[in-house]
């Protein structure tokens, strides 16, 4: 009894005059491995941020991610806490604009939750693309009124400015 095992690449074929029904189930697994490993899915996560006007600095739990718009990539769901800041730009005569705090809850969709998180992630026989998107608008800050309020808390505390100080008379 000669036993002769040749593959190609849509079939497994054993010849045994004994056992045509064993490979016929190990034929079926293996095709059903190959497939799983030849069908394997991915899901790519975002975090878009807007902002109006565009050209802020955006954070992501305090680390700088770029200027918006900004498109983040993230591997776990949960909380993030997201600052926007724009700057003022003295060349063009804009004031600043107000920082923006906000934190942000990113929560899976329906099918990336146990266990289907399982089809998506392994089974899918495409990328899935998963985008959270926070849009800010910036308004200008009246440095005027926070130059006060600043006054006002160090003078709760004791602080005088050395230029108030009414000991340093010439």
């Amino acid at each position: 009894m000669q036993k002769k095992i040749s593959f190609s690449i849509l079939s497994l074929k054993w010849r045994s005059s004994n056992s045509p029904r064993l490979m016929g189930k190990w034929a079926l697994s293996l095709w059903v491995i190959s497939l799983l490993l030849l069908c394997s899915g991915c899901v790519d996560r975002f975090l878009v941020v807007r902002t109006e006007p565009v050209g802020a600095k955006v954070f992501v739990d305090g680390i700088d991610v770029g200027i918006s718009p900004v498109r983040i990539p993230f591997n776990f769901y949960g909380t993030r806490d997201l600052l926007v800041r724009m700057e003022e730009d003295e060349k063009r005569g804009e004031r600043s604009l107000a920082p923006q705090r906000r934190i942000v809850k990113l929560t899976p969709p329906w099918y990336q939750r146990f266990p289907l998180d399982f089809v998506s992630e392994i089974l899918w026989p495409g990328t899935l693309e998963v985008i959270h998107e926070e849009v800010f608008v910036l308004e200008p800050q009246d440095l005027d009124a926070l130059s006060e309020r600043f006054r006002s808390t160090a003078k709760e505390f004791g602080i005088t400015s050395p230029l108030d100080d009414p000991g340093d008379s010439d």
